[in-house]
């Protein structure tokens, strides 16, 4: 029971960094296209905007921790609790307005992280299983991005389909870390003999790269919406296929109240 409370603290802690990350960037973003002489508001630019970069890269460590004993949909989950995090570190980083319904909603994501940990079975063992199935898993987001750029659409659809290549991509993520856990736990010396340490780099440029394409295309409601929604959602099918899990009802039910949750927090943006 220790390890898997520590492992549910790893998991906030690995969002938590995400959403840190991602205020800091947006707080040191001037350094980019800065013109004028390079004095020292400039290198204190790029050094808020490289702590933030360090910290969205360093989070799969608590997150590699929790995945030792919990499944990845709920791993996934504490994106919900990330977007709490950033949502309240806007406003006293970024000076953002705080909406009197997003402590509601807030309220509504944690209570829906609270029941999928209440009712799911969150033992670290699991059985790594093959098949058509899994390699649909990993080729479905490679797909959707293939199409994204060959299909001659317009901004909207790219802006939807490139945050969710994004978020299915983060997907993957958690499901190539579990893997490598699964099969080396923290020997990390043995990970670049395995392939899932090719995949999480693999769909990590994925999805940072289909970040930036949804981004461009469109308002970062709609990516934040999609991408987070998806980070949540993908990591079941995963658990399902890859690693021959199972998620009932009150399980889906808990991810849809996550993901809810996140929309009406991200609409009042």
């Amino acid at each position: 029971m220790t390890s898997q409370l520590i492992a549910l603290f790893m998991a906030a802690i690995a969002y938590s960094f995400i959403s840190a990350g991602i205020v800091l960037q947006k707080k040191g973003i001037a350094w980019l296209g800065w013109k004028g002489r390079k004095d020292k508001k400039y290198f204190k630019h790029i050094s808020i905007w490289l702590s933030g970069f360090l910290l969205m890269n360093i989070y799969g460590v608590p997150s590699a921790i929790a995945l030792r004993y919990l499944p990845p949909h709920v791993v996934s989950a504490f994106a919900g609790f990330g977007i709490i995090v950033l949502i309240f570190l806007s406003k006293y980083f970024l000076k953002d307005r705080i909406f009197r319904s997003d402590y509601f909603y807030s309220a509504i994501v944690m209570a829906g992280i609270l029941l999928l940990n209440l009712t799911e079975n969150i033992s670290g063992k699991s059985n790594v299983s093959g098949g058509i199935l899994t390699l649909l898993f990993f080729l479905i987001p490679v797909l959707m991005f293939l199409f994204a750029s060959i299909v001659d659409s317009g901004d909207r659809f790219k802006n939807i389909f490139y945050a969710a290549v994004s978020g299915c991509s983060a997907g993957v993520m958690v499901i190539s870390l579990k893997g490598l856990v699964h099969f080396f736990e923290y020997r990390l010396s043995e990970y670049p003999g395995s392939i899932y340490f090719y995949l999480y780099i693999f769909f990590a440029l994925l999805s940072f790269i289909s970040l930036q394409m949804s981004l461009r295309s469109g308002p970062v409601l709609i990516t934040g919406q999609i991408q987070y929604s998806t980070t949540i959602i993908y990591p079941v099918a995963g658990s399902i296929v890859v690693f021959s899990g199972s998620t009932g009802l009150l399980q889906l039910v808990s991810i849809a109240v996550i993901v809810t949750g996140i929309i009406k927090i991200l609409k009042n943006r």
